[in-house]
């Protein structure tokens, strides 16, 4: 079994403010300690580091609250067709609610994009 490598060796080295401000953005994104993020991008396993935001908080709840959007059309879609068939829904009613449906849909996939 190999042997976890101690890390012992401090390095210390100060930034202005503006030379910082990148590598904060990103830490806070990545969710990891300033130590291990300089240690990652010195030993070559971060490089070119670009903003994602996929990693930022409010974008993880905004797509939370659009997938649970996706998730009620899906229910109200399925209630539509189900009442269509069933005959409660007139024909001329179900296109309107569908066409409704459908914009609201292509309207949350461009939000997403």
């Amino acid at each position: 079994m190999k042997k976890k490598a101690n890390k012992s060796v401090h390095v210390t080295f100060r930034l202005t403010e503006e030379e910082y401000a990148p590598f904060d953005r990103a830490i806070r994104e990545l969710e990891i300690s300033k130590s291990e993020f300089f240690r990652l991008l010195t030993i070559g396993k971060i490089k070119n580091y670009t903003s994602d935001k996929r990693h930022i908080p409010e974008y993880k709840r905004c797509l939370s609250q659009l997938s649970w959007a996706g998730n009620n059309i899906n229910q109200i879609a399925h209630r539509l067709n189900s009442d269509h068939l069933k005959g409660i829904i007139s024909e001329a009613l179900y296109k309107k609610i569908l066409n409704v449906l459908i914009g609201i849909r292509d309207r949350l996939q461009e939000i997403t994009k």
